[in-house]
């Protein structure tokens, strides 16, 4: 008796996506409206299987292995629009890490403006679409409320010490 060949669910999501580029090219080739619509609720339906098939994959792929840590990364300085870009690398670097959480240590930052705080907006949104808390450390009450302003505080966590 064989065994049943083991499902691979990126092959699936492959299948399913040539699937769709094929109903979009009879698409395109389709004179009549109605066929037209026809092989477009094609392409749609196969590109949404396609999805439904790769998202656990990608999961799956995503998954942390290893010692389970989080990541602390200390500003000093000024945050301003001229270190903005180098902000915002160093925090990124810290979460493709892909750390359990993030720590912005601020004790040593001087000043933080509007335009540097957005830095903190690019990784308070990445952090949370990978899913990894942030909290702001020792953060001055004018850094806090530039956060505030800028609605920051509703992604990430404030702490003293």
């Amino acid at each position: 008796m064989t065994q049943p060949r083991p499902h691979h669910p990126l092959a699936t999501a492959a299948a399913w996506l040539l699937i769709c580029a094929l109903a979009t090219v009879a698409l395109i080739l389709t004179t009549p409206a109605w066929g037209k619509i026809l092989w477009l609720i094609a392409a749609a339906a196969a590109l949404r299987a396609a999805v439904k098939y790769a998202r656990p994959a990608a999961r799956h792929a995503s998954r942390r292995t290893g010692p389970q840590r989080a990541a602390l990364v200390r500003l000093r300085g000024e945050v301003t629009a001229s270190t903005a870009d180098r902000t915002r690398r160093q925090l990124t670097d810290a979460l493709a890490t892909r750390p359990t959480a993030l720590g912005i240590d601020m004790s040593k930052v001087e000043l933080l403006t509007s335009d540097g705080a957005m830095a903190f907006l690019t990784a308070a949104l990445l952090a949370r679409e990978q899913g990894i808390a942030v909290t702001v450390r020792n953060a001055s009450p004018q850094a806090r409320a530039i956060m505030h302003t800028l609605g920051l505080d509703r992604l990430q966590h404030y702490r003293d010490g």
